[in-house]
């Protein structure tokens, strides 16, 4: 398999010297160097159709900026359209009044590396683009042996997939802004032939929802949103696992899942001081605004809050976090971890998507109307259970979308997201009681301000029944796309 790697330009000359990737004594390294010039109108028309035009040492080349519904996972070289000696080689339409927009001035450094897998071609890549120092590592060989030299290089260097395509990375160099991220959100429905390359195609959206925040998690500023984009990417790439366990199970997916449990487990805490300090406690400040004890207790919070955040950040620029990622777009890319899949589950992995979404999906609905029945009586933690229920349907839902028609798929989702919002509505106040219990509780510091932000929050939990009784209505009335 070939993997590609962004590297920190500044431990490039450390990674040359590391006996992680020491070269065979029966090899020689190999240096090219390595120009190239993007094209484009002035207006950015191609970048538009997340195309780009690349001009090496008069050669010509098309390809894509970002994937779309094309298979592009994480990790693997930018698919190429087109190549030829010139434009007219291409035989793709191409816009009027191209002109170079960006340019990069390398050099690459090609060795062979010895591992107990077998030996490893590694090419490593550096130059600038508009000033700015860009290195990529790429390694090339069998899969194990690129999985246990990626993560090694991981845990010593600051070595994860990248974030975009090298030129991508130039053009917003040279238009002064950031590149777009590849994938944001839910899948695009999918087209993939088996099982296997559905479940490849789930995580590694997920993986690059993952890679795009972080580093927005770990600027300052208060925005809670990547934190919240971080946690919901990581529930659905566990559940995309949880989907397809009895066709994909084996310890390779296992291992990715722990991984995941891991990060969760730092943004949980992380996204419920968020929401608590920046959402919960200002709606029962508005209501008590001249309150001098309530003000305290939500300095106290945004204290912890903030302690929060470092722990994260922290966390996000540790070797264990780039490793995740690395997994991740190991998992995407590899087939070696199918050998280890018993017969029944090689036969799950390669049917077609459907008739797997079919089975899954029936299971999951049941289990959901069945935590429902009775939902005006339902108490507070049986409403918690059907909101689980509700959000591990709707996960497994977003998995398999039609492509040809996506309507009645979309229809559902936007209803059990309704109900979902409703039910989180019940269950933030649940959240809250365990935080204020962190700040001391009723009979602690901030004894009467816990007391009125749990009398506000019990007040509004009991408004949303109404709500969460006609969203359940509706999503019993609607009809079940895979049936």
């Amino acid at each position: 398999m070939r993997m590609a790697f962004a590297l920190h330009p500044d431990d490039a000359t450390r990674l040359t010297r590391s006996k992680i990737v020491a070269r065979s004594p029966d090899t020689r390294p190999r240096y090219r160097a390595v120009p190239c010039i993007w094209h484009d109108t002035a207006d950015r028309q191609m970048r538009a159709d997340h195309l780009v035009l690349g001009e090496t040492r008069g050669e010509w080349h098309l390809e894509r900026l970002a994937p779309g519904r094309q298979q592009w996972l994480p990790g693997q070289p930018a698919p190429e359209i087109a190549r030829g000696r010139d434009l007219a080689a291409l035989g793709h339409a191409l816009p009027d009044g191209l002109t170079p927009v960006a340019a990069f001035e390398g050099r690459s450094a090609t060795w062979v590396v010895d591992t107990a897998h077998g030996p490893l071609t590694m090419v490593l890549l550096r130059g600038t683009s508009g000033g700015v120092a860009l290195c990529r590592a790429t390694l090339d060989g069998d899969d194990l042996a690129v999985r246990a030299v990626a993560m090694a290089l991981a845990a010593a260097f600051r070595l994860d997939l990248p974030r975009a395509s090298l030129a991508a990375e130039a053009l917003a160099i040279a238009d002064g802004t950031v590149p777009p991220p590849r994938r944001l959100g839910a899948p695009e429905p999918s087209t993939e032939p088996d099982v296997a390359a559905a479940f490849a195609h789930a995580i590694g959206h997920y993986t690059d929802v993952l890679m795009h925040f972080a580093p927005l998690a770990m600027a300052t500023g208060g925005d809670t949103e990547p934190v919240h984009q971080m946690r919901v990417a990581v529930r659905r790439a566990r559940s995309a696992v949880a989907v397809f366990a009895h066709g994909l199970g084996c310890p390779d997916v296992a291992a990715v899942d722990r991984d995941l449990k891991a990060l969760g487990a730092v943004l949980g805490p992380t996204r419920d001081w968020d929401v608590f300090a920046t959402e919960t406690l200002p709606r029962v400040v508005a209501a008590f605004p001249d309150d001098a004890l309530l003000l305290r207790l939500a300095e106290a919070a945004q204290q912890t809050r903030d302690a929060a955040h470092t722990a994260l950040c922290a966390w996000l620029a540790s070797p264990g976090f780039r490793q995740t990622i690395v997994g991740l777009g190991w998992l995407c890319a590899s087939d070696r971890w199918h050998e280890n899949l018993n017969p029944a589950e090689r036969f799950a992995s390669a049917m077609p998507p459907t008739d797997f979404a079919a089975h899954v999906l029936q299971r999951r609905w049941k289990k959901m109307v069945s935590a429902g029945k009775s939902i005006a009586t339902l108490t507070v933690p049986a409403l918690h259970g059907l909101r689980l229920r509700t959000k591990r349907a709707r996960y497994a839902i977003e998995i398999f979308v039609p492509a040809d028609d996506a309507r009645p798929a979309l229809r559902m989702l936007r209803r059990l997201s309704r109900l979902q919002q409703h039910l989180g509505a019940l269950n933030d106040c649940a959240v809250a009681t365990g935080l204020l219990d962190r700040l001391g509780g009723p009979a602690g510091q901030h004894g009467y301000a816990v007391g009125l932000v749990l009398g506000f929050l019990a007040a509004t939990a009991e408004a949303e029944r109404p709500s969460i009784v006609a969203a359940w209505k509706k999503i019993r009335r609607t009809s079940r796309f895979w049936a």
